[in-house]
């Protein structure tokens, strides 16, 4: 089965280094690129040997001051770098956050106890899965396996709801498929699709589609890995 989101502690900090590395910044976070040499050797040097653990030593306002002190690194640094590793993890939202799924929908899924994007994601992936919640809520099978790709493409980071949709509607139905995409080509696709729906996307550029396609890359390599 796969996950909704990676798993931190399966990404080693020289993977995260070089994938750090490679990432083309938005503009907030190009001081991840300086001194890169310098700054995870320091993190190598305090025992820090994957990305969860990275997460968790940084996880509240004290334990990260109080690692800045330790290991010398800035407090500004440090936060950055937690906001960093932290956009390796999905965050879950409701299904009725997509456009043009039914409100009934989300709440019969509810009442099933499937209450977010995770929860659906990881329990109405096979065939079986989604005629077996089919036969329990009536949804038709179709509308099942809409959700379940706008619930895939919600994994990567910074594509919402709203964004989902209309990745969707460009004809993307998966993270695999995302990952392969061009950015300038699709950026196009997907200003058409505003454009004709009058989706809320807010703004977006070509190079926040290139960040998520970095994402959507390890997402799907991480997916490869994944034994059923």
């Amino acid at each position: 089965m796969k996950r909704y989101t990676l798993d931190p502690d399966q990404i080693g900090m020289e993977r995260f280094e070089q994938l750090t590395r490679n990432r083309k910044m938005l503009p907030g976070r190009v001081e991840l690129h300086h001194e890169m040499d310098l700054r995870f050797g320091v993190l190598r040097i305090a025992g820090i040997s994957n990305l969860g653990e990275l997460i968790r030593i940084l996880g509240s306002k004290s334990k990260l001051h109080t690692f800045s002190a330790e290991s010398g690194l800035s407090v500004d640094y440090l936060v950055l770098l937690k906001r960093e590793a932290g956009s390796y993890l999905a965050r879950p939202f409701p299904l009725s956050g997509f456009p043009g799924i039914p409100y009934e929908y989300a709440e019969v899924l509810k009442s099933k106890g499937i209450l977010n994007t995770r929860d659906f994601f990881e329990r109405v992936q096979s065939g079986p899965q989604q005629s077996g919640v089919y036969s329990e809520t009536g949804i038709p099978v179709a509308r099942l396996k809409e959700l379940h790709a706008l619930c895939d493409l919600s994994r990567i980071t910074g594509v919402g709801g709203v964004f989902a949709r209309v990745v969707y509607e460009a004809g993307i139905r998966s993270v695999r498929e995302f990952a392969d995409t061009d950015a300038p080509a699709h950026y196009r696709k997907y200003m058409a699709v505003i454009d004709k729906q009058g989706y809320a996307a807010g703004h977006f550029s070509e190079e926040d589609i290139r960040y998520c396609i970095d994402y959507a890359n390890v997402l799907a390599e991480a997916d490869n890995t994944t034994v059923d």
